[in-house]
């Protein structure tokens, strides 16, 4: 069994990448749907875990309440007023995506998969990335929207995972090659070709 963790860029193709990595290799796309078991057990909607994940990203060092209600294995532990830590929430968002490794094949898309399961072996770790440009034109052709929306689109995303990154995993950059086995130009080659690049280097390292 071989996990691959999948960072990409907005506007890289990358969701394009993975839909057809896992219809390739027959694996479990793990994104949403880790949420979405979260959620579950909570009674929660899928909408308001995505929101407060945005949440971390712009305030890393105080979550909500409601953060804490959603999360907390014990949340008896923190008390009125109080905010989640950011260890706490990196050790739920770890033994959740830990879960997924250990029970099943899976391509686990961002939050962090290439430095939690950094020493896991039979795991990938690929990086998706993509000229400024090509990644503008990308959501111009996908959204129908004008050029410097594209843009900002694109700055937000970069620094909202900028910041999820570093603030969750003491000062890491999440551009930093030395988290990835693959950094694929997935603007310039193929999203057929980019699978099956991966899709080599997953069966190399798969076990015998």
């Amino acid at each position: 069994m071989t996990v691959v963790t999948v960072s990409r860029e907005l506007g890289s193709g990358g969701n394009q990448v993975v839909d057809l990595l896992c219809e390739r290799l027959g694996y479990c796309r793990v994104d949403k749907t880790m949420l979405s078991e979260i959620a579950a057990e909570a009674g929660v909607d899928v909408k308001a875990v995505l929101t407060k994940e945005r949440d971390v990203a712009a305030k890393p060092r105080l979550i909500s309440d409601q953060m804490t209600s959603l999360y907390s294995r014990q949340p008896a532990a923190f008390g009125q007023g109080r905010g989640m830590d950011d260890q706490t929430y990196q050790r739920i968002v770890r033994e959740t995506m830990q879960k997924y490794a250990r029970e099943e094949d899976a391509v686990i898309v961002g939050r962090g998969g290439q430095i939690i399961l950094r020493d896991w072996p039979n795991t990938l770790h690929v990086h998706l990335y993509a000229a400024p440009e090509q990644r503008v034109q990308n959501l111009i052709a996908r959204y129908g929207i004008t050029k410097l929306d594209a843009q900002r689109r694109i700055e937000r995303s970069d620094e909202q995972k900028r910041l999820y990154i570093r603030n969750l995993h003491k000062n890491a950059n999440w551009k930093d090659l030395k988290y990835y086995h693959l950094a694929i130009d997935s603007g310039r080659i193929p999203a057929k070709a980019v699978v099956e690049l991966v899709v080599t280097a997953a069966n190399a390292i798969a076990p015998g």
